[in-house]
């Protein structure tokens, strides 16, 4: 609390008894000595009045500067320059609210606590009070800015895709941890705060250490589980087949449940997540003159019959000079089951793990130490697909599976917030082969689940539609949505997308640069943070 000193010393209540021996008033009194000195007590009151006033103008300035430097500085509270930052921004403030006069300070940023505290002191000189000696009245201000009581859950959905390589997603990096920094001060291992990490980019990798989970179709139960496959071998024994590991990645969810919160009930196939596996596409042999992108097992491997071969070139004797296997149509060497038992997938990009490029989520943790070790580990690379962030996003914050770390929505004084930050615009590559698109989260564009126009704009319309849909529908359930669009001046359809995902028109901001990007995510961390004066 704020505090004004303003006590006279002993010696000096004894003016008025000097003053009276000075005029040797006797106990008789004279009419007009004792006017006098009534005079002059009146006018020690009067002087006390007017210094007071004074000193209490000189107080509220001084406690308003405290206050003011203190929440400016608050801004800068957990992030790794703190000591530095802070205070300098604090001193600013303070300088700006009191006319650059000279106070002592105390300027304290405790970010094991969560809490600013600034103290100033002084002294405000005296005119009345000076002719009886009292030249100085010491004043006193403190103010102390602490986290809010309340509890708050972040998703921070970040855009992992190839765009992002180099520099910007080391500038990401530490953008996130900034914010990261900010939201867990003072609250680090506590249940007071929380921190989601939803990397995305053609997909979200949800672990593969919930391979087992009641959520993740195992039976290959889902409707969804037999495209692309002439039987319906659940996804996960194909990895098996072949000796190889999902690496986490889910596809998008049927229909309307792509961007609802319903909840993965195993008496409700459709609602189950099923692991991406990405099929063997056609040998060159079986294209069909068409372009694949993604063949790295043989078509008649593994238990299939091999295909028998046949010539089709002679030579003018009649002698066969160019042989090969005789041709599939694409779409059945394709589907073909057989080829996957015990076939060996080579090292690389192409496999059933493709675009499946994103790191794991990290479901909310209140360890500040766990998720700065996930974001350090983010890479950039593959496509985007904002819709999938940010339907994932919303879901670690859900109290309910396939992620349950959250509180009710209901729950009082919390806070369920997400911050959704991409570099590009949606996109899905469109083919000329069978498949109509490369195989990613809402599978091949042939099955229709992203519309019957098979071109890559019309892909990406919809997926628009899809993230439009998400945040509305997050939103309607109690999520408060932040956007941030990076480097994206020249893209107005990616920034108006972005505008309307936001909660609010100021809760979609816009990063040209690095730098920028930083400012920008320790802005929200500030907001997210909930920061008041205590006193």
């Amino acid at each position: 609390m704020a505090t004004t000193d303003q006590s006279l010393s002993r010696g000096r209540c004894t003016a008025l008894a000097t003053l009276a021996a000075r005029y040797r008033l006797e106990r008789s009194g004279s009419v007009g000595l004792l006017f006098a000195l009534m005079f002059m007590l009146v006018m020690m009151i009067a002087g006390v009045a007017i210094d007071y006033g004074r000193t209490e103008l000189e107080w509220q300035r001084i406690q308003h500067a405290a206050d003011s430097a203190a929440l400016a500085a608050s801004h800068r509270l957990g992030t790794a320059d703190q000591d530095e930052t802070g205070v300098a921004v604090a001193e600013r403030f303070f300088s700006a609210n009191t006319g650059g006069r000279n106070y002592q300070k105390q300027i304290v940023l405790d970010a094991d606590r969560g809490e600013v505290r600034v103290v100033a002191a002084g002294s405000v000189g005296t005119s009345l009070l000076n002719a009886v000696g009292v030249r100085n009245m010491s004043i006193r201000a403190s103010s102390r800015v602490v986290k809010g009581d309340g509890t708050v859950e972040v998703a921070l959905v970040l855009d992992n895709s190839g765009s992002m390589a180099g520099q910007p997603i080391a500038d990401l990096i530490a953008a996130a941890k900034s914010l990261s920094g900010v939201v867990m001060s003072g609250a680090d291992n506590s249940d007071r705060a929380s921190v989601a990490i939803v990397p995305f980019s053609g997909a979200v990798n949800v672990g593969a250490g919930n391979r087992d989970a009641d959520w993740i179709d195992a039976s290959g139960a889902s409707p969804l589980n037999g495209a692309n496959f002439a039987s319906n071998v659940p996804r996960l024994e194909m990895f098996d087949r072949i000796g190889s590991t999902w690496r986490g990645c889910v596809e998008a969810r049927s229909g309307s449940l792509d961007v609802t919160d319903a909840p993965a009930d195993s008496s409700a196939p459709a609602t189950l997540f099923l692991p991406m596996f990405a099929p063997d596409e056609p040998d060159s042999n079986n294209s069909g003159g068409a372009s694949y992108a993604n063949s790295y097992i043989a078509d008649d491997g593994g238990a299939c019959t091999p295909q028998p071969v046949v010539c089709v070139t002679y030579d003018r004797r009649g002698r066969c000079t160019k042989s090969q296997k005789s041709p599939l149509p694409p779409a059945e060497a394709q589907s073909r089951i057989c080829k996957y038992e015990g076939a060996v997938v080579p090292l690389g990009d192409s496999g059933p793990n493709y675009m499946c490029d994103s790191e794991a989520i990290l479901p909310l943790s209140s360890n500040l130490s766990e998720i700065e070790s996930t974001l350090s580990a983010m890479t950039a690379k593959g496509s985007t697909n904002i819709a999938e962030g940010v339907m994932w996003g919303w879901r670690v914050l859900s109290p309910g599976l396939p992620f349950a770390e959250g509180r009710t929505y209901d729950s009082p004084k919390n806070d369920k917030i997400m911050v959704v930050m991409t570099d590009g615009a949606n996109t899905y590559s469109a083919s000329s082969n069978h498949n109509k698109s490369w195989y990613a989260a809402h599978g091949y564009g042939a099955s229709g689940r992203l519309g019957t126009t098979f071109s890559s704009s019309a892909y990406v319309s919809r997926m628009n539609q899809k993230t439009t849909t998400a945040c509305a529908n997050a939103k309607a359930a109690g999520v408060k949505i932040y956007t941030i669009a990076f480097r994206l001046e020249s893209d107005p359809t990616t920034l108006a997308l972005l505008q309307s995902c936001a909660s609010e028109a100021s809760m979609a901001f816009r990063a040209a640069d690095g730098a920028a990007l930083v400012t920008v995510f320790e802005h929200i961390g500030g907001q997210i943070s909930k920061l008041r004066v205590a006193g």
